[in-house]
Order: C-alpha cells, then structure tokens, then sequence
C-alpha cells in the first residue's frame, strides 16, 4: 500500500507547540518545531530519521511563507485569509479553509485535485487533518502548505488581497504602489461589509 496519506492533529497550530504528523499505521512522518510565539517564528521540519530537511519562514512583514525542503523552495501566498491561498512553485490554487473542510489543492495547469485534506479521529490521537495526496513525492510539500495555512489562519496574519480585474487606471495605478503592504483581517471584513451594502442598495 502507498504511503500517500499523513494525518496532522487538527490543535497542533493552536497549542502553540511542537508536534507530529504521521503516517495510518502511527510511524511518524515529520516532526515540527518552532519557536510559536509569533506569525514571525520560523517552524523547523525534521525527517523522521532526526535530521533537519526543511522550514517555514516568513518574508519580513509575514505577508507570505518560503517553505523550503531540502534544495527545493515554495512560497506561499495567502490571497485572501479564510478563503483563497496558493503555492507557487507546485501551481497549487487552494479554495478554502481548515475551519471548513474538506479542500482540495488543485493544479492550475491541468485542474488536476492533487491533494485532498479532511478532518478524521485519528487511532487514539483526536480529531486530525488527513492530508492525501494523489503523488507520494508532493506529500511533503503537501503538508507543509497545510501547517503554513494553519499558522496564517491561527494569527490572522496579512493577506494579499485579491486584485478587481475591472479597476480603473487610477486603482490600479494605487494598487501597483502600494503593492505588498498587505491587508489585515479587519480590513477585509469592512471591504466584505462594504460589498454587501452596495448589493443590497
């Protein structure tokens, strides 16, 4: 049998401690430590013969999160907290959240779902994220992009905002200046309120 799926504690962001993630039958599949104090601590991700082979780490305003594993690099995007994420470097479009799952993480090239991530009781560890994916080899990189969504939604860090293809020159224009300052979680929700007021007028 593939090993193509991992099961992650559903809390482990929440308990702002280390944890495990590991395999159906129990082995352990990476262990994941972190200062956890901040959006800004770097989580360090360890194979499961004890050598460090990879990491979470934020860009300086913890706008998006290089997610490197052994000589490969990602980054990801949080386009629109609770919602609307990517991976670059995978081409993964992630619509949703770990607060409703299930999701899927699908290819933009050929809209391929190639990882789909549940919520299960795992044996005797609690309720668990069960992370699948289609291709043992993006299982890794799988995980890290879900804890790196955990660590997103657990602070309500930044967002890049999701850009209105029907802006005018001058919005437009604003939104190139002031690109990559972020919106918080607050600001999203006025911009949210906003929209339904002028529906609903």
């Amino acid at each position: 049998m593939k090993n193509n799926k991992v099961y992650m504690p559903a809390d482990a962001i929440a308990r702002h401690k280390d944890f495990d993630v590991w395999y159906a039958d129990g082995e352990p599949f990476l262990s994941i430590r972190g200062t956890w104090s901040s959006e800004r601590d770097k989580a360090c991700i360890f194979g499961r013969m004890g050598g460090e082979m990879g990491s979470i780490k934020p860009d300086a305003k913890a706008l998006t999160y290089y997610l490197k594993l052994e000589r490969w690099e990602y980054v990801f995007h949080t386009r629109r907290i609770f919602s609307d994420y990517y991976v670059n470097g995978m081409r993964w479009q992630i619509n949703g959240t770990l607060r409703e799952l299930p999701l899927d993480f699908v290819c933009e090239d050929n809209f391929e779902k190639d990882v789909h991530v549940r919520v299960v009781e795992f044996r005797n560890r609690g309720e668990c994220y069960e992370i699948k994916a289609k291709d043992v080899a993006k299982l890794r990189i799988a995980v890290t992009a879900v804890i790196a969504m955990g660590i997103k939604e657990e602070y309500r860090g930044l967002s890049e905002g999701i850009d209105d293809p029907n802006a005018s020159k001058l919005k437009k224009a604003k939104r190139w200046m002031f690109a990559g300052k972020g919106k918080t979680y607050e600001q999203l929700l006025e911009e949210e309120a906003a929209s339904e007021q002028s529906r609903t007028v």
